[in-house]
């Protein structure tokens, strides 16, 4: 009968996991600072809208909430209706 072996690899990883070393105070504050350096880096990358451009998607996401808003009510008064008329019966 042949029994399996482990290899010496395999069987370090099975025996205890290895755990990483607490960050110091001063790899979160390089971390920290990276951090800000990456967000500043991305900021100058953003393309703003032009002030036309904003008041005219604005006024297109007011028109289009309003209509929704109505077609909605509308829906729902009819339901309401409907459910007076079933419970009349």
């Amino acid at each position: 009968m042949t029994t399996k072996t482990q290899s010496p690899a395999r069987a370090a990883s099975k025996a205890k996991p290895q755990e990483r070393p607490a960050k110091s105070k001063s790899g979160r504050l390089v971390a920290l600072r990276r951090l800000i350096a990456d967000l500043r880096s991305e900021w100058r990358k953003i393309t703003w809208p032009d002030r036309e451009t904003t008041r005219k998607l604005t006024l297109l996401v007011i028109g289009l909430a309003t209509v929704l808003g109505l077609i909605l009510g509308v829906v729902d008064a009819i339901f309401v209706r409907l459910w007076n008329l079933l419970g009349g019966l």
